[in-house]
Formats: structure tokens, C-alpha cells, sequence
């Protein structure tokens, strides 16, 4: 009986790690951003990653391994003005987001 339900215990921590894994790597691999303004587009791609908008909000959920400040200045080039930006788990703090906008090259 004993090892029954420790076989039971077992199976549970396992499918909670199993069930846990994914929701951590999407936020370490993830991105999302918020625009000043709300884009026209439902999504687009950028460097790869497919990127989903509603309104104002974008979200992907695998990006590529670059440094936070050069993902932001790319993504404000290609849609605008962003007001938040988060990047395989590291935000961006307000002076940054600054910085990002007015680093950032509009798409020709």
C-alpha cells in the first residue's frame, strides 16, 4: 500500500514538473511588447520569430538569443514607438525603452 502511493506521489510531481516546464521556458525564451501606438497588423515576423498583436500588445513565444537592447531598437524600427518591452525574460527599464526609441532606425 505504502508503495503504491508513493508511486502515486511520484507520477504527480513528475506530471507537474512535465505541465511547469513549458510556461518556464516560454518566459525565458519569450518575448512581449507594448506599442505607444496599436499596430494594423494581427502579426509579422521579425528575425524568425512570429510575433502576435492585439491592439497595442505583441507577443512571441520563442525569439532569438540577442542582447535585449538591439531586439527593442530592431522591433521600434519595424513598428514604432514601444512604452514596455520584456525579451527572454529581462524588462526593460523605463530610461532603456528611451534609449531603444531613439536608437531605433525606422524600416525603409
Amino acid at each position: 500500500m505504502r508503495t503504491a502511493f508513493n508511486a502515486g506521489l511520484t507520477a504527480c510531481a513528475l506530471m507537474a514538473g512535465l505541465l511547469a516546464g513549458p510556461a518556464f521556458a516560454a518566459d525565458s525564451e519569450g518575448a512581449w511588447l507594448k506599442l505607444k501606438t496599436p499596430v494594423s497588423t494581427d502579426h509579422f515576423i521579425q528575425d524568425g520569430s512570429v510575433w502576435r498583436c492585439k491592439a497595442d500588445v505583441c507577443t512571441a513565444t520563442k525569439v532569438r538569443a540577442l542582447p535585449v537592447g538591439r531586439a527593442c531598437r530592431k522591433l521600434a524600427g519595424q513598428l514604432g514607438e514601444l512604452t514596455a518591452f520584456n525579451y527572454r525574460g529581462e524588462p526593460l527599464e523605463d530610461a532603456a525603452i528611451v534609449d531603444c526609441n531613439t536608437a531605433a532606425k525606422p524600416k525603409s
